[in-house]
């Protein structure tokens, strides 16, 4: 998680999108309920935010099924979801070396 946690907060920085919040779900099931997933949504929803900035679908959900339908729920609310382009996570792990 940290080197997509690094590239984000760098895309992030080169976006200008500051300040980032940053909302994580360590240390819960994926199957069970996702307290900062849910904050999130509810925070998009309510037009807090514009955009989230992710590694991939994933983080929504292990099940690709799922994961899209809640990609889908924030862009049909007038959110942008924006995955991370896999070139920078090849930098942060200095692939391609």
């Amino acid at each position: 998680m940290g080197p997509h946690l690094h590239a984000l907060r760098h895309l992030a920085n080169e976006l200008r999108f500051t300040p980032l919040a940053v909302f994580l779900d360590n240390g819960h099931r994926s199957r069970g309920p996702l307290p900062a997933l849910q904050r999130l949504i509810g925070l998009l929803t309510a037009g807090a935010f514009r955009a989230v900035l992710v590694p991939g679908p994933f983080v929504f959900s292990l099940s690709d099924l799922e994961a899209r339908s809640i990609w889908s729920q924030l862009t049909s609310s007038g959110n942008r979801v924006i995955e991370l382009p896999a070139s920078a996570l090849i930098a942060q792990w200095g692939w391609g070396r």
